[in-house]
């Protein structure tokens, strides 16, 4: 391995330890990662799915990190991730199929305006809700659709989740949270598989940069549980604006 090399690696791993903090407490880590394995030098179809490898690590952090600390409804994550699982075939095959360019405007749009209406209106994340208010099941079809989206393009999974759950837990992020990473661990997993089998991961780099997101994802966990709601709200809102204006950006130059 050259000092070039060992440069390189070190930035993966860089990248992986804050996408992991990122993913964990909020979601969007992958828009650090993506660019970083695209510098490694990978088409973005292979850095597409070589990301999956890492993520998967992070999220299995951050999950034993929650349920170590006695904050993961397993119950809820079945509710939430069947339907997002059932979507995630058809979107990881649309990415191996499509270019993920003509959709960015669309998807950066979506972001911007659900980052304005938690603005306008913050207690949408953490106002308490009756038990009785809405069934997971009923959300089913976002779910499924959510699944699609992961399964085409990874970044700003977390954000969707956590917004669409919103609907469903009482206002306590911590537990959304828990929630998010284990379905993130088992939606990424079933793309990763599927990856894989096209031949679109590069193991070394996707190991190396898995390394920075296993610390980040228990970090990152840590410090969700410690801060509470308000650093995931703040957090939320920063990487869905930043996420937002990212992807119109790509789209538009």
């Amino acid at each position: 391995m050259t000092a070039g090399d060992f440069g390189w690696y070190l930035l993966l791993i860089g990248a992986g330890f804050t996408a992991g903090i990122v993913n964990s407490i909020a979601g969007g880590g992958s828009f650090l990662t993506l660019p970083a394995l695209m510098l490694f030098g990978l088409d973005p179809k292979l850095a597409n799915g070589t990301n999956r490898l890492a993520v998967l690590f992070s999220s299995a952090s951050a999950v034993a990190t929650f349920q170590k600390h006695g904050h993961l409804d397993q119950r809820m994550v079945l509710r939430v991730g069947v339907p997002t699982l059932l979507g995630v075939p058809l979107g990881s095959l649309l990415a191996v199929h499509l270019s993920a360019d003509a959709f960015r405007g669309v998807f950066g749009f979506l972001f911007l305006i659900m980052a304005g209406i938690i603005l306008l209106d913050p207690k949408r994340l953490t106002g308490q809700k009756s038990d009785a208010e809405i069934s997971p099941w009923k959300l089913s079809p976002v779910f499924v659709v959510i699944g699609i989206y992961v399964g085409f393009m990874q970044a700003g999974m977390g954000i969707l989740l956590l917004v669409a759950m919103s609907w469903l837990q009482s206002g306590d992020l911590t537990a959304s949270n828990a929630v998010k990473n284990s379905v993130g661990f088992l939606v990424t997993f079933a793309a990763t598989v599927l990856f894989v089998a096209y031949g679109l991961v590069a193991w070394v780099p996707g190991l190396v940069m898995a390394f920075g997101n296993v610390i980040g994802g228990v970090v990152g966990a840590r410090l969700a549980i410690k801060k509470g709601n308000r650093l995931v709200v703040t957090t939320l809102l920063l990487v869905m604006i930043g996420t937002g204006l990212k992807m119109l950006f790509d789209a538009l130059f």
